[in-house]
């Protein structure tokens, strides 16, 4: 068993690591260029770094048992695109459809950021691994705290 000090150096690090990927260019779009999570949701992407580096925060405050809903909440906002177009009506004003179709694309990139892995740029890799590890580690974390 890995001691609790060795748990809390990995969610530093790989919080620091998933904060870091946003940044990082993570597919390829014809006309677009490549995207970063950043540039393709600019406020998401915040949000995520913000509740990424909250676990790190509730270790330093005391508060371990929080650290768990720190990538309960990213993942939240990684996956809230992709929810909310799923479980909108289709009968919505004019004003709503447009809305949704300018936000398709966002839930788009957001739907392929899990399904397509084979489309993935080496940031979104690495955005993968961070991901991964920062939500495998808390948890460990969380069932040891």
């Amino acid at each position: 068993m890995m001691p609790k000090h060795k748990l809390q150096f990995f969610i530093y690090l790989s919080a620091i690591l998933l904060s870091g990927s946003v940044f990082l260019p993570l597919a390829s779009f014809p006309v677009y260029g490549d995207a970063s999570y950043y540039r393709i949701a600019e406020v998401e992407a915040w949000l995520v770094i913000v509740l990424t580096m909250a676990a790190p925060g509730f270790i330093l405050y005391g508060r371990k048992r929080l650290a768990i809903l720190s990538p309960i909440g990213v993942w939240g906002v990684l996956l809230y695109p992709t929810l909310r177009s799923s479980f909108e009506s289709t009968n919505s004003s004019v004003l709503n459809q447009l809305g949704n179709s300018v936000t398709s694309a966002m839930s788009d990139f957001a739907a392929n950021l899990f399904f397509n892995i084979s489309d993935y740029h080496w940031g979104g890799f690495v955005f993968l691994f961070a991901l991964v590890s920062f939500t495998a580690i808390n948890g460990i974390y969380w069932i040891k705290a």
